[in-house]
């Protein structure tokens, strides 16, 4: 579950390029989903017609709200297989992480999205909040800069004990090593 559509850009990025501990045919419906609660109609028909227990694992920057579990699906979604994943503050941040900003960031007291706005380009574009500029910023040729973006938010910041980091998604890559 993907709080908005930039976190579903985010995870098709991932899935796209191999980088996630699972791929799309661990999925239901083989995609992530842009919904915030399992009351939408068509993932509860998806998890019904899949009729078994599954993980969900929610990201967005401030997943602090306690996901509902319908009636109907509580065979299917337990509480203790939700995962919260969170980019805190914003999504944004990823994108200051990566143009070396953060220090910058910090002094400003300015908000990650407002900041981003203000202070990434790419391509000769300012950062404008969509979906189609994270795909291209982040395109299959700069995807390992995504992951490393994730592992250094990891270092940076801190979460509540219950938040996860999404760079605990990423697979581990173990390099080869000859004799």
């Amino acid at each position: 579950m993907c709080e908005g559509k930039n976190e579903e850009t985010i995870m098709e990025l991932l899935l796209d390029n191999n980088k996630l501990n699972f791929t799309r045919n661990d999925l239901i419906g083989l995609k992530p989903y842009n919904i915030r609660g399992l009351d939408n109609p068509f993932i509860k028909s998806e998890l019904r017609l899949y009729n078994k227990e599954v993980l969900v694992y929610r990201i967005g920057d401030t997943p602090t709200d306690k996901l509902k579990i319908p009636n109907d699906i509580k065979h299917i979604v337990k509480r203790e297989n939700i995962f919260k994943y969170c980019t805190k503050p914003e999504l944004e941040i990823l994108l200051i992480i990566n143009e070396n900003l953060y220090q910058e960031y910090i002094k400003s007291k300015k908000t990650p999205k407002t900041f981003a706005k203000e202070n990434i380009v790419y391509q000769r574009k300012y950062y404008n909040q969509s979906s189609e500029y994270l795909k291209n910023y982040y395109g299959a040729s700069r995807i390992k800069m995504l992951v490393d973006n994730l592992y250094e938010y990891k270092r940076l910041k801190k979460h509540n004990k219950d938040e996860l980091f999404l760079a605990d998604l990423v697979k581990e890559v173990k390099e080869k090593v000859s004799i």
